[in-house]
């Protein structure tokens, strides 16, 4: 069965391909806003990794025809703030404790959302 994957992250990571797997093996790269049309035969895996960053593994038995590579809503509304909160509250308190705390929480955070940072999404009569 052929199947379409779109690739819709936003900002994030548009300048770096990211890696579709299936079954395992990387079967095809993606680059912003790419489409790739796939063979695949079901039940099969699939998963998107981008370096250390990893959408969950799915596994599909009963494939649609076309799937949206999203990033994580979580990501989008806290990592943004995350950051910018942690930048300035540095310059504005100048303490060590809070800057060592920020630093904790920056990669406490990292790693919490790492292995989901990418949804893959059925794309139903061009909406996700």
């Amino acid at each position: 069965m052929k199947i379409t994957f779109t690739r819709k992250t936003g900002f994030y990571g548009m300048g770096s391909p990211i890696q579709l797997r299936i079954n395992d093996q990387n079967h095809v790269s993606l680059n912003h806003d790419q489409s790739v049309q796939i063979e695949a035969q079901a039940p099969f895996t699939m998963q998107i990794v981008f370096y250390w960053l990893k959408s969950p593994v799915y596994t599909v038995t009963d494939p649609k025809e076309a799937y949206v590579i999203t990033m994580n809503l979580l990501v989008l509304q806290i990592y943004p703030f995350l950051f910018l909160g942690t930048a300035i509250g540095m310059f504005y308190w100048q303490n060590w404790l809070y800057s060592l705390a920020a630093a904790v929480l920056l990669i406490g955070f990292f790693f919490y959302i790492k292995n989901r940072t990418y949804a893959i999404k059925e794309e139903r009569h061009g909406k996700f």
